[in-house]
């Protein structure tokens, strides 16, 4: 291999680890847990849980899953496009959710990475307050990217993942009119699950 290509072959490797560690918001290639250590820990709350869920509760609940579900298949889409174009990603997220998408979606479609599969989910809503205006929940889900691989747009060939594949992510949502919208995300990296 030439010096040149040998360079570039590290540069494109670097940045890939690099954005890895920047992007596990979409837990593409980070994660927590292993084959060898699965013992689950409890991830952390931020917010109280609710008192005996009401009726509108259940429904509000049950609205947040719906909307975080379907956030998560517009995203997956737009990664596999390269682009947020022609998804519903603003029907189910706002604010620095959002943002932190559409930047990682441009930052692996500049690196001429695509992705094939999904990723898998087990979210909960662990807090929700519908007395507020706008309506405020509380998500945490152990993501599973375990079957979402980064592959090389170019040479069609699965880029290696270094980081783990599994991890916790803890989301706000809020309301935006009737309608609940994903708006910020925490990942807690450091919690098996």
């Amino acid at each position: 291999m030439d010096h040149t290509n040998a360079s570039t072959t590290r540069r494109t490797t670097s940045t890939v680890a690099a954005l890895s560690a920047g992007l596990c918001v979409i837990g593409l290639l980070a994660g927590c847990g292993s084959a060898e250590n699965p013992k689950p820990q409890p991830a952390p709350t931020t917010a109280s849980p609710s008192p005996s869920p009401t009726p509108t509760d259940a429904a509000d609940r049950a609205a947040v899953l719906d909307a975080y579900a379907n956030f998560w298949t517009e995203q997956v889409k737009a990664h596999v496009q390269g682009t947020g174009e022609g998804t519903d990603l603003e029907k189910y997220a706002t604010d620095k959710a959002l943002g932190d998408v559409r930047i990682s979606v441009v930052k692996f479609r500049d690196l001429g990475v695509t992705f094939t599969g999904a990723p898998t989910h087990t979210p909960e809503v662990v807090a929700i307050d519908t007395a507020s205006t706008p309506k405020t929940a509380t998500i945490h889900d152990c993501l599973d990217v375990t079957n979402w691989t980064p592959v090389d747009k170019a040479t069609g060939k699965p880029k290696k993942v270094t980081n783990r594949l599994r991890y916790v992510l803890e989301y706000t949502a809020r309301t935006v009119g009737p309608d609940w919208k994903m708006i910020d995300v925490t990942r807690h990296q450091d919690q098996p699950c």
